[in-house]
């Protein structure tokens, strides 16, 4: 259990210095931290330990969900990356909701989070859900931006699958914001 002591230090430590910007705060032994998702936001998420395993609750419109990200000995870039997995799957799965708001705040969490670890696919996934919510907000200038960081981080990453879909949804924008109406 050791190793778990430590491994929960170093995600801690690394927390610490490079997700303050993000709102990180230390919480407690068995919640290992929180993500400031907003002032007075009614939805949280947060990172903790279960059973010798990573778990991060979310509270959003969808309701809870408490996906394990692995176990707590896991190195740190594999927490991290099942930690940036689920941030982008739950956002994604809320983006078509009448409420917004909790995929909008998770795409930033993503986006500062992909920033932190210098992780360009993330990075780009986070870019088009962005993207997304400016379409939908009718912002075409916020989206066109979005969308063209997204096929720049995605060139960066060498997934050029993204940065080819990424770039069919620029050529596809102005389609896209005459469906909402801007």
């Amino acid at each position: 259990m050791e190793s778990g002591n430590d491994a929960a230090r170093a995600v801690d430590d690394w927390m610490s210095r490079n997700a303050t910007a993000i709102g990180w705060r230390r919480l407690s032994r068995r919640h290992a931290g929180s993500f400031d998702l907003g002032a007075d936001s009614p939805h949280s998420a947060v990172l903790q330990v279960v059973d010798g395993e990573w778990h991060l609750q979310l509270e959003t419109a969808k309701g809870r969900s408490m996906p394990v990200l692995g176990a707590v000995d896991s190195p740190l870039e594999v927490l991290l990356d099942a930690l940036m997995f689920a941030v982008y799957m739950r956002a994604t799965a809320e983006v078509d909701r009448a409420d917004r708001t909790a995929s909008a705040q998770l795409s930033l969490l993503l986006h500062q989070l992909a920033e932190a670890t210098d992780d360009a696919r993330y990075g780009g996934r986070a870019a088009l859900l962005l993207a997304g919510h400016a379409i939908k907000d009718g912002q075409r200038l916020e989206a066109r931006s979005r969308i063209e960081d997204a096929v720049r981080l995605f060139a960066v990453a060498r997934d050029l699958t993204a940065e080819e879909n990424a770039r069919t949804v620029l050529a596809d924008l102005p389609r896209l914001m005459s469906n909402t109406g801007a």
